[in-house]
């Protein structure tokens, strides 16, 4: 058994690259025939041979920009993540804090946050520090909602059982607690890392002067069309690889979920 689930890796995994770059290129395809069927102007809507191209015209500068945008992603979604897993463990487990804090952190998050972009403007100015801020803000809640969920999901009868073998409270959260609520924790991060991607551009659209979005800003202002979509692909590029970059630190953090 072992041993055909060691053969049959390398093929699945070929199979999960390869269909939806399959579909992927025949959607480019079908765009690719409209846009010239249909002479749509290039900056209404470029073929995408026509942002495809400028990827590889622009790719120092959408390299460098992005490197940026990815940096400020991490260190946003890091700045999120830590509180979010941290005070989604107190919640679960303290009423007091679940009482208090828990409303207050729904209340917060229904505010349009991303509109503080202005203000952080004028208090901090354009450095990195309003825009990791930002980010952390906004991904900070959907890790703090699995983390709850996660830390709750724990069996009751897993605490008897380590008060019945004298285990004390770090050694409950290390061996029980923190496993158990594992998988929703990096269900949230996820789903953050992503979000962390769209909050970083359009922060850098509205206060950068460096970064994707300050190159999606000035694209506008010269109605260059085609850069703007390069810009965007790069940034889904940067969202996927930390997405997947999420996948294998949960594979290697809680390996049982392998199988």
């Amino acid at each position: 058994m072992n041993q055909a689930r060691a053969t049959m890796t390398p093929y699945r995994i070929a199979v999960r690259i390869a269909e939806p770059a399959f579909w992927f290129t025949c959607l480019l395809l079908l765009w690719q025939v409209l846009v010239r069927a249909l002479d749509v102007p290039l900056f209404v809507l470029p073929a995408p041979s026509d942002f495809l191209y400028r990827i590889v015209t622009d790719h120092q500068r959408l390299l460098h920009e992005g490197l940026i945008t990815a940096r400020l992603v991490i260190y946003g979604f890091i700045a999120g993540a830590i509180p979010g897993v941290v005070l989604g463990y107190l919640i679960a487990n303290v009423r007091l804090f679940e009482q208090l804090l828990y409303p207050l952190f729904v209340f917060i998050q229904g505010m349009p946050k991303i509109t503080l972009a202005p203000l952080m403007l004028v208090w901090f100015g354009y450095s990195t520090f309003p825009k990791i801020l930002l980010t952390a803000m906004i991904t900070f809640f959907p890790v703090l909602v699995d983390s709850v969920a996660g830390f709750k999901s724990v069996d009751p009868r897993l605490y008897y059982l380590s008060r019945s073998t004298g285990a004390s409270r770090w050694q409950t959260f290390w061996k029980i607690q923190l496993p158990s609520a594992a998988p929703s924790i990096f269900s949230g991060f996820k789903i953050t890392i992503v979000v962390a991607v769209t909050v970083v551009i359009v922060v850098e659209w509205l206060n950068s002067n460096n970064g994707l979005g300050y190159i999606v800003l000035r694209a506008m202002d010269a109605h260059d069309t085609a850069l703007i979509f390069a810009t965007l692909v790069v940034a889904s590029m940067i969202g996927v690889l930390l997405s997947y970059a999420i996948v294998v630190i949960e594979r290697v953090a809680i390996p049982w979920r392998r199988h």
